[in-house]
């Protein structure tokens, strides 16, 4: 345990009118098994604005998912961190039982498994934009594909419906990396930027004729697996006609999404990072079970995700700076559920804060 540590510390809280306010909070001590980082950088996620609006968060209750910095205290029994290491998380602000279990703080309380060590050729910044959107896109992946438990056979093909969302960049690096010829939509503004990161083809999700052009690059009569990682408006169904008449037929989305309608040759699978948190959990109505399996396969990925960054293999989110530290999510949020964010997370630095 660090021996100067503050006795409070500033954080976003929900207000009464569902707005965001920096107050500030009593610091929580690591207990068993704990670390407090000293926040650097925080990634914005949809999940920010939508728990707010959607009354999963309501007034007097913390928020942020991504943090990144340097670990400055240690719980009983923590073995594999040291003070000073530079890791990164996410944390679960709908079931967070205190403040400093969020990522907008300037300290955040986590478990000691599973955080990123952020290798030094990634900035605190791009190590921000890694934790949630990696973990929701390796869990999407091994629910419909098993993902890493068997290698894919030759020539399979794997969609990535909004390849340049936060989710979806790291969907098509981890269905590269695990073998998979990648097809994705986005906007063609972003194909470069889904292309860098292992799509074989890029093809634009407004086109009349989508879903054509998505089975002739599939180079058979469809695809094996589709990751949804929009799931708004169309997308699932759409994705759906992709998929090959005599394959796996399996689709992840990335919201509960009410399928009924849809094609019930296919099978849905909603994908959340709750898995990896090694807990039982009941998310938006849905009950996840605790899965060792699933677990450890979290642990599996952090571990060798520090190699992966260092070699190239694996890229984080092109970064957009917010201006304000944690006084400036507002903003942010608001420039977020106006639809603004394209191709890049935005990232607040908590030295940014006004005093």
């Amino acid at each position: 345990m660090a021996s100067s540590l503050p006795s409070t510390q500033r954080a976003v809280i929900v207000q009464k009118d569902k707005t965001v306010a920096v107050e500030t909070v009593p610091l929580d001590k690591p207990g068993p098994g704990e670390v407090l980082v000293k926040n650097a950088a925080i990634g914005q996620n949809p999940g920010d604005w939508k728990g707010i609006d959607f009354g999963m968060l309501p007034a007097g209750k913390g928020l942020g998912y991504d943090f990144a910095g340097r670990i400055a205290a240690l719980g009983e029994g923590v073995t594999s961190l040291k003070i000073g290491d530079r890791v990164a998380g996410n944390g679960l602000p709908f079931k967070a039982d205190k403040i400093s279990q969020n990522a907008y703080c300037e300290y955040t309380l986590a478990g000691e498994k599973p955080l990123l060590r952020i290798p030094d050729n990634i900035t605190d910044e791009e190590a921000a934009t890694i934790p949630l959107a990696a973990s929701t896109a390796l869990h999407g992946l091994n629910l419909i594909s098993d993902i890493p438990k068997r290698a894919p056979l030759g020539g399979r093909a794997f969609l990535v419906w909004g390849g340049s969302s936060s989710v979806g960049q790291f969907a098509i690096q981890l269905a590269r990396i695990a073998g998979y010829k990648v097809i994705t939509t986005a906007s063609p503004k972003n194909h470069a930027l889904v292309k860098g990161l292992g799509a074989a083809v890029a093809i634009d999700y407004r086109a009349s004729d989508v879903v054509e052009q998505i089975i002739a690059a599939s180079g058979r009569d469809g695809v094996d697996y589709v990751f949804d990682a929009i799931s708004e408006g169309n997308s699932a169904e759409l994705g759906t006609k992709t998929l090959r008449k005599d394959g796996p037929r399996k689709l992840a989305l990335v919201s509960p999404l009410d399928v009924s309608n849809f094609d019930q040759s296919v099978d849905y699978y909603f994908t959340a990072p709750v898995a990896f948190l090694d807990r039982d959990l009941d998310l938006m109505g849905m009950y996840f079970s605790r899965n060792k399996a699933e677990f450890n396969l979290g642990l599996d990925f952090f571990e060798n995700a520090p190699g992966w960054l260092q070699e190239g293999r694996l890229k984080p989110s092109p970064v957009t700076m917010r201006p304000g530290g944690l006084s400036g999510v507002q903003a942010g949020l608001d420039f977020m559920r106006a639809g603004k964010v394209s191709g890049t997370k935005l990232v607040y630095r908590v030295a940014e804060t006004p005093a």
